[in-house]
């Protein structure tokens, strides 16, 4: 295994489901190391959904440096290409950084950083407009049945209950001829130097880690967390309430989901969205797969195969 000693940061990618303790273990490595963050988190860029996205207090964000969290508002459309160009900017900053963390659950987003992106042709408005105007038609299940026999491969990595995903999906494959997915692989060597993990636990532990932690936010405040987002002024069809656990909220406000379900609901679609992401890391294999169930257990193991690369 390479040294990367003077060469500039090694990217160690913490990723892996919803619930496996990303967090943790790399709020304990930068306590050892001095190693800092940039978030992987889809939904931790934008400002206000807090609770919901399981953010660190603002003491432990003031204390552990991080980048990539609250970096736009709930009605602006965050996309992988945005993320990549202002995550090279904290990669920048730490240039002289032995390692910088990238930690997160949305592997999209560490594969584009560390691999690159393809250009997605540009979309014409005309074909845009023609698929929101079937989308208004029509509704989503039209759309996502279409999806499935046309591009089966996007179906199968995108949230299907998602309309942005799939509107953009159906978009891309009638402007260009080629799935969205397809656009995603990048390139085939890695452009920066990375370590890639993913943690993992088993399923019957991850799953109630799960639960637990979906009913602490949703004690915590998450249903008004989105009533204060919907106060000021940024409707429930924007980009960050179309995420996960903040539709369901929407739908508990509008009446749709009784309060009493609400914290099981959000558990079901937090387990999916993980079974989701294991999904995306076995298409994609990462350099390591750890398998532990405690943080202490996950740290020997992060270290163990981070030994090679730092001498």
């Amino acid at each position: 295994m390479p040294s990367w000693a003077g060469k500039g940061p090694l990217l160690l990618c913490l990723s892996g489901p919803t619930g496996v303790g990303k967090t943790a273990a790399a709020i304990e490595l930068y306590q050892r190391y001095g190693w800092p963050i940039i978030s992987a988190d889809s939904r931790q860029v934008y400002r206000y959904l807090d609770i919901g996205t399981n953010k660190l207090p603002q003491a432990v964000l003031a204390e552990v440096p991080h980048g990539m969290i609250d970096v736009c508002y709930p009605s602006e459309v965050f996309s992988a290409g945005r993320f990549v160009a202002e995550a090279q900017r904290y990669l920048r900053l730490w240039a002289q950084l032995p390692v910088v963390q990238v930690v997160g659950g949305t592997g999209f987003y560490i594969q584009a950083l560390v691999y690159g992106l393809a250009a997605i042709p540009p979309v014409s408005s005309e074909v845009r407009e023609a698929v929101r105007r079937w989308y208004a038609a029509e509704g989503l299940a039209a759309l996502v049945a279409w999806l499935k026999v046309e591009d089966p491969l996007t179906a199968a990595r995108i949230d299907l209950r998602n309309p942005r995903r799939v509107l953009r999906a159906i978009e891309v494959y009638k402007a260009t001829g080629r799935p969205w997915a397809s656009y995603w692989e990048g390139a085939s060597q890695r452009q920066l130097q990375a370590v890639i993990i993913a943690l993992q636990r088993d399923s019957p532990s991850l799953r109630q880690a799960i639960r637990q932690r979906t009913r602490r936010q949703v004690a915590a405040g998450w249903l008004e967390e989105t009533e204060f987002v919907l106060s000021r002024g940024y409707p429930p069809s924007a980009p960050g309430l179309q995420t996960l656990g903040y539709k369901e909220c929407l739908a508990c406000l509008e009446g749709r989901l009784p309060k009493a379900e609400l914290a099981e609901r959000i558990a079901a679609a937090n387990w999916a969205y993980a079974r989701r992401q294991l999904t995306w890391w076995r298409g994609h294999p990462p350099d390591f797969w750890i398998m532990a169930d405690t943080l202490s257990a996950q740290l020997a193991q992060i270290e163990a195969c981070l030994k090679p690369y730092l001498g």
